[in-house]
């Protein structure tokens, strides 16, 4: 099921990418422990196809053999990452520090007489690791190297810290009260007239004049 998921994803990343009607947009394929669907999507046709498609491939795993199935395919699968290689701690770095190749430095011996160091020595031309795999075997969390192009480079992420500003708790909102209308002023009071006299008053309670 996890192979023909996978290979699903890939066929619906390369649609995406060669589709002329869509909008054009950059497009980065990641897979996590690719072991376990290296059986129907080979990773090798993959990189080139998505170079072809201009899509980036990143692939990780836990171990070197979790690349691949064989040492062939894991070969094949680190030798085609034209964009890098980030190695972590791992206690078996050799394949991968290999990679990055061998630089040549001078190994200088002097002769020691006692306690008197000698005019004569001997210098010779040694090769040593472009990428140390006993440095890379002693990296701790947060370190890495980087391979790319025969060097390497060791990196170190920092840690977050705390910043340095304090934090105070939010306080409510300020509300305004709204403007008062003025009042209308008090005019002179009004003046009593007389009053209408009832029906009673006008013909008697008799109904008469």
């Amino acid at each position: 099921m996890a192979e023909a998921q996978a290979m699903a994803i890939t066929e619906l990343t390369a649609h995406a990418a060669t589709d002329l009607g869509a909008e054009p947009r950059e497009m980065l394929l990641a897979m996590d422990d690719y072991s376990a669907v290296s059986g129907r999507v080979p990773l090798s046709n993959l990189y080139e196809r998505g170079r072809a498609l201009g899509i980036g491939v990143q692939v990780s795993a836990q171990s070197w053999q979790g690349l691949g199935q064989d040492e062939d395919e894991r070969y094949r699968i680190a030798t085609t990452a034209d964009g890098g290689i980030w190695v972590m701690g791992t206690p078996r770095p050799e394949p991968l520090a290999a990679l990055a190749g061998h630089r040549r430095v001078l190994g200088t011996a002097h002769r020691l007489a006692g306690n008197i160091w000698g005019d004569e020595g001997l210098t010779r031309e040694e090769r040593a690791w472009v990428a140390d795999p006993d440095l890379i075997r002693r990296l701790e969390v947060g370190q890495a190297c980087y391979i790319q192009g025969g060097a390497a480079t060791f990196v170190q992420v920092a840690r977050p810290t705390p910043s340095p500003l304090s934090l105070t708790a939010a306080r409510a909102p300020v509300v305004l009260p709204l403007p008062r209308r003025p009042e209308p002023e008090a005019g002179p009071a009004p003046k009593a007239g007389p009053v209408p006299a009832g029906v009673d008053d006008v013909i008697g309670p008799e109904g008469g004049w």
